[in-house]
């Protein structure tokens, strides 16, 4: 069987003009998962990503870190989901004001929980007359590319350790499918997902076993437990 490490990018901007950059501290957190990786003897035959830029500048780290050097493969099933876009249709929608960012951003999360739970329903219709900004990708577009990604990687598997660097939302509609579990879980499951947390499964032409969950062994040591982060 081939093993799977799918990993969450480290802690990006969030708050700032341009979210989809790692920040000082996500970039740490990605090279200290690299060198655990090295010290437990992981090594990696194949690097995936989505193609934004925090997934990128993870999956680089990460492997400086270890030490290897391999290509990065683009899959932009990975990619997360539009959530500051979502976020801002449904309290459009919704007719309230869009929740700031400060105190850990826990009133934006609170709303985006509720958003997700719209989206799902198919609840949320906004096109791109509505807000002026690209449409909104509908939730069976979400899942079915994600699955198709998961699809990809099966199709070429061939007994090797794949490195694979998404986000939240993407990571848990990956667990949902493989788990077979409900909306309700699935937004469980992303809300828990802390930046490079490592998500470890087992795969064959058969699917999916999943065997560690939200893995934080490189930050969960003495000097370190101030790096867990969310966001």
């Amino acid at each position: 069987m081939s093993q799977l490490y799918l990993v969450r990018h480290g802690q990006a901007s969030f708050g700032a003009a341009n979210y989809d950059q790692l920040s000082p501290l996500g970039y740490r957190q990605a090279q200290w998962l690299g060198e655990h990786f090295r010290e437990v003897g992981v090594n990696f035959d194949r690097v995936v990503t989505g193609s934004l830029s925090r997934q990128q500048q993870t999956a680089q780290a990460i492997l400086a870190g270890i030490g290897q050097t391999l290509p990065l493969h683009v899959d932009a099933g990975f990619n997360e989901f539009d959530f500051h876009g979502l976020a801002d249709i449904y309290c459009r929608f919704s007719d309230i004001a869009l929740p700031g960012t400060d105190n850990g951003g826990r009133e934006f999360f609170q709303m985006l929980r509720k958003a997700m739970v719209a989206w799902s329903r198919g609840e949320l219709h906004a096109t791109e007359a509505d807000t002026g900004k690209a449409s909104l990708e509908t939730w069976e577009a979400f899942h079915d590319r994600v699955q198709q990604a998961l699809q990809q990687l099966v199709a070429r598997e061939q007994e090797e350790t794949v490195l694979a660097v998404s986000s939240g939302g993407a990571m848990a509609m990956a667990l949902s499918q493989v788990l077979h579990c409900g909306v309700d879980t699935l937004i469980n499951l992303n809300m828990q997902t802390r930046n490079t947390g490592v998500h470890h499964l087992f795969y064959n032409q058969r699917g999916f076993q999943l065997a560690g969950f939200n893995s934080l062994a490189h930050l969960q040591r003495a000097g370190r437990l101030n790096a867990l982060s969310y966001t």
